[in-house]
């Protein structure tokens, strides 16, 4: 009769550990949805291209975004969705390869991927942020096409650097009319969380496709779970030591076998963090490199201790 008070709470407990782990499932469900981006910015020129763009990869460590991009052709300018009828141009700032993508008249558009360079802080892992601007500029011979300006361009704001972002010349401009463009973005990426919007110029001629990313929230609060349980397992074994080294008599070394251990086993622990940056990151010195150094000293500590001890003792019995 004496146990069944216990026996209740280890059942309360029990069940809310239970009820606390399928919330987790059940939210973990609708996860995706929570950090992806589905991203469109229309046109309503007769003549434009159409350009879908899938992010496929994201990587802070690498400092870059990979992203494909899928071509249709709407209008005069179309022979079919994807043939045009003049000679197309494509420009983007991707930083890892060509920048001038050229589409034939009369020849299919394919995919084409690209990479984009990502700028932000890696060592503030799991609070860093990250933005990146696509900027996309389809042109054609002046001869084929001439500009469709778009009614709703009048009420767009102007952008006035993105010749220099994709260091296009004005005798370029000169010699090639813009080709409207209706752009759609989709990213989902596990462990990011994208944000983002369109911008245009002032006659349509150029996308601006702003993002910016950062750890999805369940990262974040998995990344600081472990560092408080690695805080909290490297002070638990300090206490553990004092208490061995600060009580008489003979000296207990399981603290020491304990602290061996956590040596080893705390750079795993560390490591299960999704996507952590190498050894050196801000967190780590707040909680790794410090739990780890506190290991070592309860091993030092716990050592000496038995060797001070363990010498007298062998001295009064020879």
């Amino acid at each position: 009769m004496r146990n069944r008070p216990s026996r209740y709470w280890i059942l309360i407990v029990i069940f809310f550990v239970l009820a606390f782990y399928v919330a987790i499932l059940l939210r973990g469900l609708t996860e995706s949805t929570r950090r992806s981006l589905q991203l469109t910015g229309q046109t309503d020129a007769a003549d434009q291209v159409l350009i879908s763009i899938l992010i496929t990869n994201a990587s802070p460590t690498g400092q870059e975004l990979t992203a494909q991009l899928g071509f249709r052709v709407v209008g005069s300018i179309a022979k079919d969705d994807v043939t045009p009828a003049v000679d197309l141009k494509l420009l983007v700032n991707n930083f890892r390869g060509q920048q001038e993508f050229d589409f034939p008249k009369g020849k299919r558009m394919n995919r084409i991927e690209v990479t984009f360079p990502l700028n932000g802080d890696l060592n503030r892992y799991p609070l860093d942020h990250y933005q990146t601007t696509m900027w996309l500029l389809m042109t054609t011979p002046t001869r084929n096409l001439q500009p469709q300006p778009s009614k709703a361009a009048e009420n767009m704001p102007e952008i006035t650097h993105h010749l220099d972002e994709l260091a296009v010349s004005s005798t370029e401009m000169e010699r090639n009319a813009p080709v409207a463009l209706s752009a759609s973005l989709s990213a989902s990426i596990p462990g990011i969380r994208f944000r983002g919007n369109v911008s245009r110029g002032s006659t349509q001629e150029l996308t601006a496709i702003d993002l910016d990313l950062t750890r999805a929230n369940n990262v974040i609060a998995v990344s600081l779970i472990v560092n408080l349980m690695m805080a909290a397992l490297s002070m638990s074994l300090l206490a553990m030591v004092l208490r061995a080294t600060t009580e008489g008599g003979k000296t207990d070394l399981l603290p020491l076998s304990v602290s061996i251990s956590l040596i080893f086993g705390l750079p795993a622990l560390r490591n299960i963090q999704p996507a952590i940056p190498p050894v050196g990151a801000f967190v780590d010195y707040v909680t790794f490199t410090w739990a780890e150094l506190i290991v070592a000293a309860s091993a030092v500590i716990i050592v000496w201790t038995w060797l001070l001890r363990s010498r007298p003792e062998s001295d009064t019995n020879s």
